[in-house]
C-alpha cells in the first residue's frame, strides 16, 4: 500500500531489500530508515547512493524515533520485532509517529532463527494498542497489517 507522496518509516532495514522497493514506490514521499547499528546504515547508504533522493538513513533506536508526532503514513519492518527486547515500548513508539489512518506492516520469514508465530506477533501488536486489519501469507512468510487503536490511548 506505499503509494506516490507518502512517508513511510522502516525499522531495521538490513541489506535494504524492503527499502530500495519502498523508495521506488513513495514519488514525492520519502523513505526513512532507521537503525540502532551505525554500520548497517552505513553500508546501507553506500548501496542505495543511486536511490537516496526518496531515501533519509538515520540512526536511532525503536524506543525514541527522531520524527514528531504523526508523521507517517506507514510504518513497517521485516524480520525485526522479535529481535526488539521491549518491544510494546517500541510498538508504542511506532503508533505515536503513524498518523491516523496510517498502517504499521509486519513481515516475518521462517529461515529467520528468531521467528515468530503470526498469533504472537498479533498478540504482542494487540498488545501495544493495535488492531489487525489483513494477513497474508502462510507458514513459511506472512505480513500482518494493523492500523493504531487510538481510543486505547
Amino acid at each position: 500500500g506505499i503509494k506516490d507522496g507518502m512517508y513511510v518509516l522502516e525499522i531495521g532495514p538490513g541489506p535494504g531489500t524492503f527499502t530500495r522497493g519502498a523508495a521506488a514506490r513513495v514519488g514525492k514521499g520519502k523513505v526513512f530508515a532507521v537503525d540502532i547499528q551505525r554500520g548497517v546504515i552505513m553500508t546501507l547508504k553506500k548501496r542505495l547512493q543511486k536511490d537516496m533522493t526518496h531515501a533519509v538513513l538515520c540512526v536511532a533506536s525503536a524506543y525514541e524515533l527522531p520524527f514528531s508526532d504523526s508523521v507517517f503514513d506507514r510504518v513497517f519492518m521485516v524480520a525485526v520485532l522479535a529481535e526488539i527486547p521491549d518491544r510494546k515500548r517500541a510498538l508504542h513508539e511506532m503508533k505515536r509517529v503513524l498518523k491516523d489512518e496510517g498502517l504499521l506492516g509486519i513481515g516475518e520469514f521462517l529461515p529467520d532463527p528468531d521467528y515468530p508465530r503470526r498469533k504472537t506477533v498479533v498478540s504482542w501488536c494487540e498488545n501495544a494498542g493495535f488492531n489487525l486489519i489483513n494477513s497474508h501469507g502462510s507458514i513459511l512468510h506472512y505480513v500482518l497489517t494493523f492500523k493504531a487503536n487510538r481510543q486505547t490511548e
